[in-house]
């Protein structure tokens, strides 16, 4: 099994690898703005993963279509493009994702039940 700091040197490597971070600005706005098209690309991913749904697909449910049997799709498919999306993208800026999730996960336990009456 994958620790999550090896998805995401995974991630990284391979998104690298296909030419996505060929020429990236290291400053300043173009940084700023290439950063927001990323997250915006997380949201878009989550948003397909909405439309799944919205066609009437089960949640867990990964299916092929005849003309690329290779590749799955369907939410448990999009989720995937969520997370790796977020892998590369704390590859790309340096963000320890493992150490952050274990923080943000030590500091939830320790909050009140459903976080003072929040539903989500």
């Amino acid at each position: 099994m994958s620790s999550i700091r090896e998805l995401q040197e995974r991630a990284y490597q391979q998104s690298a690898d296909k030419g996505f971070h060929d020429n990236e600005p290291t400053e300043g706005r173009a940084l700023l703005s290439l950063n927001a098209e990323r997250i915006a690309l997380m949201h878009s991913e989550l948003s397909e993963a909405l439309e799944e749904l919205r066609v009437g697909n089960h949640v867990a449910a990964t299916y092929y279509y005849t003309e690329k049997p290779e590749k799955p799709e369907g939410v448990p498919s999009e989720m995937a493009d969520v997370v790796i999306r977020v892998l590369d993208f704390c590859g790309a800026n340096g963000i320890d994702l493992e150490s952050i999730i274990t923080e943000k996960l030590d500091y939830n336990a320790s909050r009140t039940p459903m976080h003072g009456g929040k539903k989500f």
